[in-house]
This record gives structure tokens, sequence and C-alpha cells, in this order.
């Protein structure tokens, strides 16, 4: 019992290191390593390490081995937080599906944010915009993390709404999100709201934190036309 105790810990700090090489090295192929040897120590927490394993392939652009890898979580254990990974992957693939999970997430959620908001850019994308607000308003209450802000800011994006989008992004950025990119959010909506000297302002400091992310360049490029006019 205690060498199979022994493994399962070992098993635990190649999980953590795997998320290590997600997160902070962007190294996926050497998170997939990691977790191939937490695997074979014993792992104990499978819907934690195909998580991870599926953030490794979609960091890849393996979305249908990310996808599996997602349905495997949810297999291991059924509960919100996995449901939720799954619909945010099927998001992008299949929009019926994904609604229906977000559904399930809320009846055992019923405060959920992330289910309000993409229940949310699934009435946007209907073109029910008196819905999708409901549910950005919804999301707001129960936003607490920086990616819940970041989530219902880009709801809040897709309806137009850009100073409150810029607010959202605020929070998000005194909780630790990714500079570079809130900047970058923050000045497209100045400058979509005829803006431009805050807009530059923001993508001066995008510039700084991510100068090669292409979400930064895409921005500086919109700001190069309109303040050429």
């Amino acid at each position: 019992v205690k060498s199979g105790s022994r493994l399962s810990k070992v098993s635990e700090i190649y999980i953590l290191l795997a998320e290590l090489e997600l997160s902070v090295n962007k190294d996926p192929h050497k998170a997939l390593e990691a977790l191939d040897k937490a695997k074979k120590m014993g792992c104990t927490q499978m819907a934690y390490y195909y998580t991870r394993r599926a953030e490794a392939h979609w960091q890849m652009g393996e979305y249908q081995k990310a996808l599996q890898c997602f349905e495997s979580s949810v297999a291991a254990e059924p509960c919100a937080f996995y449901r939720s990974n799954l619909a945010f992957a099927l998001s992008e693939m299949d929009d019926e599906r994904a609604v229906s999970l977000w559904k399930e997430v809320l009846e055992e959620e019923p405060e959920n944010g992330l289910a309000h908001t993409y229940l949310g850019f699934e009435a946007a994308k209907s073109a029910d915009r008196d819905k999708a607000l409901l549910m950005a308003k919804r999301a707001d209450k129960s936003a607490s993390l920086a990616r819940d802000f970041v989530a219902v800011g880009r709801l809040y994006h897709e309806l137009g709404e850009f100073q409150t989008v810029v607010e959202r992004y605020l929070e998000a950025m005194k909780l630790g999100y990714d500079q570079g990119w809130l900047c970058a959010g923050i000045a497209d909506c100045y400058l979509s709201m005829g803006q431009v000297a805050l807009a530059r302002k923001y993508l001066k400091r995008a510039l700084k934190y991510s100068p090669d992310d292409e979400y930064v360049k895409e921005i500086q490029r919109d700001y190069e036309e309109k303040s050429a006019k």
C-alpha cells in the first residue's frame, strides 16, 4: 500500500509539471511527456489527467484529440467543472451539443457564470440580443475570477457594449490575466468608440507585453488604418 501511495504522489508531481509546461512554458509536447509518466506511475486523478491532456492537444491544434480527452474527463468525473471544459471545446465545433451541456451545468450550478456567458454567445449567434444581454448580466453577478471577467467581456464585445468590455477587462487585469491580450482588447474597444488617444495608450502597453502576439498585431494594423483617416 505504501508503494502504491508513493507512486500516486509521484504521478501527481508529473501532472503538476505538465500544468507548468502548459501555462508557463507553453510547451504542450513536454506536457504530454510528463502526463505519460504520470499515467505510468499510477495516476488516480483521471479526470484532471485527461483535462491537462486535452489542453496540451488544444495548444497543438489537435482539436479532435482534445475533444476526446475532454470527453474522457467527463466520463471519469461527470461534474459541472469537467462538463464546462467539454462544453467550451464543443462551442467551437458543435453548437447544439454545447448548449445542451451548458444547460446541464446550470442545473447543477445555477449561478455558473461561464455557462450563462456561453449560452449568451449562442443567443448572440441566433441574433437574440435581448437574451444574450440577459445572460451577460447573469454572468456578471457571479464573476470573480480573471477568466470570468474575460469571458463575459468577450460576450459584451459581441454585443457592441464596448465601455462595459473595458471595465471587465480592467477587472481581469487586476487579477493577473495576460496583460498583452487584455490591453489589445481594450485598445480595440476604444478604437470602436472613436477614442483614438486611449486606443494608442493601451496599444503601446500591449506591444510592450506581447509584441509578437498575432492578436496584438491585428489591433495595431486596425489602429494604423483608423488613425490614418
